[in-house]
């Protein structure tokens, strides 16, 4: 999670799965930045994690979030990557990739990519 109003809407739709028996939460939060933003954020999302009564645990991973989330992902034998997108213009997406694409095309499980309009 990186903060965005996007990521907190994944974190929506995946609380939304978890109603549907997704039996595991995996949260990873990947962050760059200041240390008190970091621990920030990671507070954020644990309250989350609490409020919406989800088995799940804040991993913090520092690089490419791409790479990260993958990763995070093997290691903690995930079933599924929720993911947000910020919806960012073709000629950008096309010169520096997003997020969401990189997961999608390299993932060892599904992907559920939640756009907010």
């Amino acid at each position: 999670m990186d903060g965005s109003q996007h990521a907190e809407f994944a974190f929506q739709c995946e609380y939304a799965l978890t109603l549907m028996s997704v039996d595991k939460s995996l949260i990873t939060n990947l962050i760059e930045g200041e240390e008190t933003k970091v621990k920030k954020l990671a507070a954020k999302f644990e309250d989350l994690v609490k409020k919406y009564k989800i088995e799940g645990k804040i991993v913090r991973v520092n690089g490419e979030p791409g790479h990260g989330i993958i990763k995070v992902a093997e290691d903690e034998k995930a079933a599924m990557i929720v993911t947000g997108t910020r919806g960012m213009g073709t000629i950008r997406r096309k010169l520096l990739g997003s997020v969401s694409e990189y997961v999608i095309h390299h993932s060892p499980v599904p992907v559920l990519v939640c756009r907010q309009e």
